[in-house]
C-alpha cells in the first residue's frame, strides 16, 4: 500500500486532535481522578465497604465545598480525617470526613490532607483547613508551620 505525504500528513493530525479531544473529554468529566485512599488500603489488605458511594455522595451535599478555600468545582474530594487503612471502622463515618479540593495550584487535598505525600496523613487536617484559608498551593508550601508539619510526617 502507497500512501502520499500529504495523506500521511492528514491521518497524524487526524489521530492528534483525536487524542486532544478525548484528553479533554476524561478532564471535564474528571476520569483523571484516582481514590488515592482506597489504593493506599489496598496496600493494607482493606477495600472499600460498597456503602461508600453513598456516604460519599451524601457527605458532597451536605459540604460541597472545600473545606480551605471553598473551591465548588468538579475537583473536590472526600478525605477521610483518620485514614480509612488505620481506621477502617470510621470509613464511613460523617464526622471522620472533610472535603478538600485538588484543584491545580491548590492541592489542598494533597497539602493538608496528606502533608504532600499520598502515603502520609494529616489528623489535623480540620485546623489546617483553617489556618491555611484562601491559600495557594505555593503559599501553603513556603509556610514555616507546614513544612515543621511535613518534616514530622507519619
Amino acid at each position: 500500500m502507497n500512501i502520499s505525504l500529504p495523506m500521511l500528513l492528514l491521518i497524524v493530525i487526524a489521530v492528534f486532535i483525536a487524542g486532544l479531544i478525548i484528553a479533554l473529554l476524561m478532564r471535564r468529566s474528571g476520569g483523571s481522578s484516582v481514590d488515592h485512599g482506597a489504593h493506599v488500603a489496598r496496600k493494607h489488605g482493606l477495600e472499600r465497604s460498597p456503602e461508600w458511594p453513598r456516604v460519599e455522595h451524601e457527605h458532597r451535599k451536605r459540604e460541597p465545598a472545600c473545606a480551605a478555600c471553598g473551591y465548588k468545582g468538579k475537583h473536590i474530594q472526600v478525605h477521610h480525617v483518620k485514614p480509612f487503612h488505620l481506621h477502617p471502622h470510621l470509613e464511613l463515618d460523617p464526622n471522620n470526613l472533610i472535603t478538600l479540593c485538588c484543584a491545580r495550584g491548590r492541592d489542598h487535598h494533597l497539602l493538608l490532607g496528606h502533608l504532600d505525600s499520598w502515603h502520609s496523613y494529616n489528623e489535623h487536617v480540620r485546623a489546617d483547613a483553617k489556618h491555611f484559608h484562601h491559600k495557594s498551593a505555593a503559599q501553603i508550601r513556603a509556610d514555616i508551620h507546614w513544612q515543621k508539619k511535613m518534616a514530622l510526617r507519619p
